[in-house]
């Protein structure tokens, strides 16, 4: 129970986040409190015996948040060196290792009796912004540069499509999915797909005569981290049922 918590902490903080392009910083900050209140207090009153369960899950919610807002909150670009750029690449990678041990203390130690339905939700909601925030941080941490907005490039400029941000969950929440029901062969399928589809796009870059070979990279990169990530949430699935 208490990785699932977690999961959904994290994963509807990254969604209430969103809300920051519309709203005022302290409005979202008092949304996001609320939203931990409500963990915590629900957790406590109905889970048994792991009512605690909620505030750890909420105390990891609040640190992943004000480390991407920290992040952020540079209005013309996020810093590209310091503590803050070394912490929020590196906090995603910290969320990862923390969800894994917290999934094994489930199974070992705690009870891991978990809805289907919340534990599919988690998942679900995880893998689309929290999921795009990790795959956006091991991409920080190969190098990889970013745009003066201080997000990864990927969208067609002037442009209000970001392909990226849409297709990603929906990959991951398709390959967890398959996972789950064995369809291993469906997976293989998809990720040669994908490579086809990028490769005309590839080629193009390597063709260039400045070209460095990023693009090849940043796609192998990129597929590698939300693939690992969708098939840990599928695994998750599986030690969960």
């Amino acid at each position: 129970m208490l990785a699932i918590l977690t999961i959904l902490a994290v994963a509807v903080t990254d969604l209430i986040a969103l809300v920051r392009a519309h709203a005022a910083q302290q409005t979202v900050r008092y949304i996001q409190l609320a939203w931990w209140l409500i963990i915590t207090v629900t957790v406590a009153l109905w889970v048994r015996p792991e009512g605690w369960a909620g505030a750890v899950a909420a105390l990891v919610a609040a640190a992943w948040y004000f480390i991407a807002e920290r992040w952020t909150s540079h209005e013309e670009q996020p810093p590209q060196s310091g503590f803050i750029a070394a912490l929020y690449p590196w906090s995603a990678v910290g969320l990862v290792v923390l969800l894994a041990g917290f999934t094994w203390l489930d199974i070992a130690l705690l009870s891991d009796a978990v809805p289907a339905g919340l534990m599919w939700l988690a998942i679900a909601v995880f893998l689309t912004q929290t999921g795009n925030r990790v795959t956006r941080c091991v991409l920080l941490l190969s190098g990889r540069e970013l745009d003066a907005d201080g997000t990864a490039p990927g969208a067609v400029p002037g442009s209000g499509l970001k392909g990226g941000r849409v297709i990603g969950p929906l990959e991951r929440i398709f390959i967890s999915i398959l996972i789950v029901v064995n369809a291993y062969h469906i997976v293989a399928a998809l990720m040669a797909a994908k490579g086809i589809v990028r490769f005309p796009e590839i080629s193009a870059e390597a063709k260039r005569p400045d070209a460095t070979g990023t693009k090849a990279e940043e796609f192998l990169v990129g597929s590698l981290a939300s693939w690992g990530l969708a098939g840990g949430a599928g695994l998750l699935a599986i030690l969960m049922s």
